[in-house]
């Protein structure tokens, strides 16, 4: 596990600094874009079907997607039940470290649709996106994201993206390994919504962390966790 992992010896300083942590209500805001602009999205209300354990036993990635984009309202309908706050202190449906709700979701279309052409942030808190960077043409986004080599079609990419210093300031150096686990679920969750709405999300591991954050225009502190593509 190399320098982020705990045995007897850095348990001790690592709950340590755990309790030295003073917690900033800054730290459970969700990530936001005033100023920039926004598509809105309808709102949505849970459902109670179809059963879990019928999504779980479908879903699949497979390599051909669909390259139309998906309506407005199941767009939010996705966004919202994977990422969507629901609770008190923004919590949602991602098991988040601490509660700091560090992780971020980005996405850009793949195609001519209702959604403006660019880079998007799905703000959690008021249920839009965020038009963050402008678009790049498929050459640039299949050179920062080589996985996409492997698939046919596909309406949209997704990058989750963790904000490292806000976990740093609670674990230390143990704070990626928990970004790492938050954007597994995360990713769980877009899979599982994807497939109850018969759509399909991809898990891409070939990316280029340093390319993302440049077209994303991260901050220095962000790391780039995760990619997927929907269709």
């Amino acid at each position: 596990m190399g320098r982020f992992g705990l045995d007897r010896t850095s348990f001790p300083e690592f709950l340590a600094g755990v309790e030295r942590y003073e917690p900033d209500p800054e730290d459970q805001q969700p990530r936001a874009y005033p100023g920039y602009p926004r598509v809105e999205l309808p709102g949505v209300r849970a459902r109670f079907w179809p059963p879990l354990d019928r999504v779980l036993a479908a879903r699949r990635c497979i390599r051909t997607l669909t390259t139309r984009l998906p309506s407005r309202s199941r767009l939010a309908r996705l966004l919202k039940i994977s990422h969507g706050v629901f609770a008190s202190e923004n919590r949602g449906p991602c098991p988040s470290a601490g509660g700091l709700q560090a992780v971020e979701l980005y996405l850009t279309p793949l195609g001519d649709s209702w959604l403006p052409a660019g880079f998007h942030h799905y703000d959690r808190a008021g249920h839009h996106l965020s038009l963050v960077a402008g678009a790049v043409d498929a050459a640039a986004l299949s050179a920062a994201v080589p996985s996409l080599a492997d698939i046919t079609g596909g309406a949209l990419v997704w990058f989750i993206v963790g904000d490292g210093e806000r976990v740093q300031r609670k674990y230390g150096e143990r704070a990626y390994p928990f970004l790492w686990m938050e954007a597994g679920h995360l990713m769980q969750n877009l899979c599982l919504v994807s497939a109850s709405l018969g759509l399909c999300t991809v898990p891409l591991g070939g990316y280029l962390e340093p390319d993302v954050a440049g077209l994303l225009r991260l901050p220095a502190s962000d790391a780039v966790l995760y990619a997927g593509v929907l269709g």
